[in-house]
């Protein structure tokens, strides 16, 4: 159960961060990587193992794969600026430093 429930806080953060990443610049990123960074962190504070952080950060890679690729409309809710490279490589950091903190 606690991995269904990593899985779902993982959805989330991810979700948020990519709706507002892009949204009051640069604040919304800044807010986006923070929520990021803690939420992850506090995943494993919370069941006290790191793969619950792991999984937690693998469902929010997949949720920024899913909003980085076209969708049948062809809409697109991160872009290929420099807020959208900015969540990119700044999420991916984010989430390592998140993963290897100790809870």
């Amino acid at each position: 159960m606690r991995a269904i429930y990593s899985l779902l806080a993982g959805t989330i953060l991810g979700s948020a961060a990519v709706l507002l990443h892009d949204a009051y610049r640069p604040w919304g990123l800044l807010f986006a990587l923070f929520g990021t960074g803690v939420g992850i962190w506090l995943v494993g504070r919370a069941w006290g193992l790191r793969r619950y952080k792991f999984l937690a950060a693998v469902a929010w890679c997949a949720v920024f794969l899913r909003a980085g690729s076209l969708g049948i409309g062809g809409e697109l809710l991160v872009q290929g600026n420099s807020m959208g490279n900015a969540l990119m490589i700044g999420g991916l950091v984010t989430l390592v430093l998140a993963i290897v903190a100790r809870s």
